[in-house]
């Protein structure tokens, strides 16, 4: 069997056991917990590879675990010409080779990696990130993830498949319906000024993100974006893109509504579809992600949301349960 697949097959075995004792589906075992940081709106943990520490973007927009060159550098991690990545986002096409690792260990866990990608990104800024790599969906969404912001700390959950699995909150979780997946991208609807759409939900995105095509649908020209402020947009590439930050009426995700929110707006979609749903939406909130089960729990803020906004999860059927019946 190849050392890749066996590592797969490693790695999925840790997300469905903790023990060797047989569990319920819904049962609660946590994986893994770490120390979670906000750096330059952005989500960093700690991550031991081959016995040194680095730090690790925690992306669920990137497909692959992914290290920097310079990290990889550092770490003195070989590189394997029989396995080559290429990257497309919005810094333009790369292509590098993977590096082995020995060992990746996360809240004091090792998980069964063998390899990962290398990016040709940078991961500093003078707003305070400090990183080397990305924690991508590959690993990820093997879990039920628990992203509490405000309590600084990600939790790794066993992936429960039960329907009345909910976050373990001292407060009620809000549940975000109409969750859907796209190969391993989790998306969620939203309202942005009475136009409908999907968002790619993106722990690696700082802001929220809109492609030109939902631009489109919403009215908006090279002249309706002319007077408004010019942002860089950096991605996994070397380049860079020009976009517009503009400024809307409403953002409504769920129960959870952003009054007159700055959004990038693309000048293209760059594989984000209508959005990326970045770190505007995360920042200060806890957020459960369960992407067996389609699901998307929020904690609300003080005072957020209007009477009839969403609902907690305890008591009656969500929509999608109740379809499923």
């Amino acid at each position: 069997m190849p050392t890749r697949l066996f590592g797969l097959l490693l790695l999925l075995l840790l997300a469905r056991c903790a023990d060797e004792a047989p569990v319920r589906t819904c049962d609660l075992i946590k994986v893994a917990e770490m120390p979670l940081q906000v750096q330059d709106h952005l989500l960093v943990v700690p991550a031991g590879i081959n016995g040194q520490w680095a730090h690790l973007v925690v992306d669920s927009g990137a497909e692959r675990t992914t290290i920097s060159d310079a990290a990889a550098n550092r770490l003195n991690l070989p590189h394997d010409p029989q396995y080559k990545t290429r990257s497309l986002g919005i810094g333009g096409t790369t292509t590098t080779t993977d590096v082995t690792v020995g060992r990746l260990v996360l809240g004091g866990v090792h998980f069964p990696i063998d390899r990962i990608a290398v990016g040709t990104f940078k991961l500093q800024s003078e707003r305070g990130l400090n990183a080397d790599g990305l924690l991508g969906a590959d690993i990820l969404l093997a879990f039920d993830m628990d992203i509490d912001v405000p309590g600084g700390k990600l939790t790794l959950y066993r992936s429960r498949t039960c329907s009345e699995a909910r976050p373990p909150w001292p407060v009620r979780p809000v549940e975000i319906l109409g969750v859907r997946v796209r190969k391993d991208r989790l998306l969620v609807p939203f309202e942005l000024d009475g136009v409908a759409g999907l968002g790619l939900l993106d722990t690696g995105a700082q802001g929220n993100v809109l492609g030109q095509d939902m631009a489109h649908r919403m009215g908006l020209t090279d002249e309706t974006l002319a007077d408004d402020p010019v942002v860089r947009q950096h991605g996994v590439g070397p380049g860079e893109a020009l976009s517009h930050l503009h400024q809307f009426q409403y953002l409504k995700i769920g129960p959870v509504n952003d009054v007159a929110p700055a959004i990038t707006v693309l000048p293209s979609d760059f594989g984000v579809g209508d959005a990326l749903i970045g770190e505007t939406f995360l920042q200060g909130r806890r957020v459960g992600l369960a992407f067996r089960n389609r699901q998307v729990f929020v904690s609300m803020r003080p005072g957020e949301g209007r009477p009839g906004e969403g609902r907690p999860t305890e008591g009656r059927p969500t929509e999608r349960e109740a379809n499923e019946q």
